[in-house]
């Protein structure tokens, strides 16, 4: 249900649209075990001193605070920290929310992320009347003491003085083209840029006016997905005769990936093992397009925890059912020096696409990797309509008396996967 306009008012929300290389990163969410801000570690290295911590013999400090000061880095994190340094507000305050949660090592070039500025920390004598509303004087009279830093409060008020102009006398894209927003939201993207690493790039920065709070996960109608995957196709069959070869491959396919990296590659591709037949990529990915139940293409945990729920039923009360509208493969044939060699097989560089409202933890590894799978020959097309279906499962399934498919799924890497897009329902287009 949407709220009231004048809620909405009490926060200038602004929307980012982020690229980064997860390769360093232990995903994009906080972790329960991160450090909230430096203040939070120096605070539970001093109670560790003053509670008897045991003493590291070596560099005489406290064992516990040593444990909570490595704590994995998180691309959410990282824009907290920017975001802390620009502004002088707390992480809570700020309430930076992403589209989607990748996984440690996946990467992202359409990721959106927003955050929060009230607008009782913008008053001042240039800011508008509007900030001094009712709503605004209580949340001041209640205790809100925080002061915005004097580097971002001259280009926060001035936004708030576009979102004015903007939303005064009609929508939004009426007043979108006024040269103070450009103005106002580069500089903003450039402040809050040159306190990022170089791996998180921000490419476009947004503010929200709609009537209702924006939830950057809620409201979204598809979500784009791209993996990539350079392999090496199977032996040229017509030539196997002719160099007095009696494998089904040619002696460069067992080589490994070595042969395959690149120096461009950044940690954003995996380079397969096991050579592929392109031929059998595309109508393995078509057969997983439509309304199905990923049940058994979700995390393991999560498949094991559901199975030992519904031991002799149907899966039925927890079904994964998602619409793939989109699961496409984008193969190029890379030129390499002894291509003039007709018997060395190609080199192919496949993107993998895949579209859908929403996915589950590790779906799109889980798909990626079955259909790697039926293209080496360790696994069947017809394998895919069984897995498709929910499954029963029976004690004999269990303790291996019976035959039953296989239902063990191997997952890509994270390193090839990255999100490119994400894009949200017409009515929750209201940016400015």
């Amino acid at each position: 249900m949407a709220l009231p306009s004048n809620n909405c008012r009490n926060v200038l929300t602004f929307v980012m649209t982020i690229e980064y290389n997860g390769f360093a990163y232990a995903g994009f969410q906080r972790q329960t075990s991160t450090p909230r801000n430096n203040a939070t570690a120096k605070t539970n290295y001093t109670d560790a001193f003053d509670h008897g911590s045991p003493i590291n013999k070596f560099n005489k400090r406290p064992i516990e605070s040593t444990r909570v000061l490595k704590a994995p880095i998180t691309i959410q994190q990282q824009i907290e920290d920017a975001l802390q340094k620009w502004t002088n507000l707390s992480v809570a305050t700020l309430r930076v929310r992403g589209a989607g949660r990748t996984d440690k090592g996946v990467h992202a070039s359409g990721q959106v992320v927003a955050f929060d500025i009230p607008l009782c920390s913008l008053s001042s004598p240039g800011v508008p009347d509007a900030l001094h509303d009712p709503t605004s004087q209580r949340v001041r009279e209640e205790g809100y003491n925080e002061v915005i830093s004097s580097h971002a409060l001259p280009l926060l008020q001035g936004a708030y003085h576009t979102y004015c102009r903007g939303t005064e006398n009609g929508s939004p894209k009426d007043h979108a083209s006024t040269p103070c927003t450009f103005l106002d939201f580069w500089q903003i993207r450039r402040a809050i840029s040159t306190r990022l690493p170089s791996d998180i790039v921000i490419r476009t920065v947004w503010m929200w006016t709609g009537p209702y709070p924006f939830e950057a996960r809620k409201g979204i109608s598809c979500k784009t997905y791209v993996y990539n995957l350079r392999f090496r196709s199977l032996s040229r069959v017509e030539y196997q005769e002719e160099l007095g070869i009696s494998e089904n491959m040619h002696p460069i396919c067992n080589a490994g990936p070595h042969l395959l990296r690149r120096v461009c590659d950044q940690n954003n591709v995996w380079l397969s093992p096991w050579p592929l037949d392109p031929t059998i990529l595309h109508p393995a990915c078509q057969a997983f397009v439509g309304l199905h139940d990923f049940t058994n293409f979700i995390h393991k945990e999560d498949r094991k925890k559901e199975s030992e729920c519904n031991i002799g039923t149907l899966c039925s009360e927890k079904t994964h059912k998602i619409d793939l509208v989109r699961f496409d493969i984008d193969l190029q044939k890379e030129k390499l020096e002894g291509s003039s060699d007709p018997s060395i097989p190609l080199v192919y560089n496949a993107a993998f696409t895949l579209s859908a409202k929403g996915f589950r933890r590790q779906m799109i590894r889980n798909l990626v990797g079955f259909v790697v799978d039926v293209a080496r020959g360790v696994r069947f097309l017809e394998d895919i309509p069984k897995l498709l279906q929910p499954k029963t499962i029976s004690p004999a399934v269990l303790k291996g008396t019976c035959d039953a498919v296989n239902y063990s799924v191997n997952a890509a890497p994270a390193c090839g996967l990255h999100l490119d897009k994400v894009v949200y329902v017409q009515d929750r287009n209201h940016f400015l």
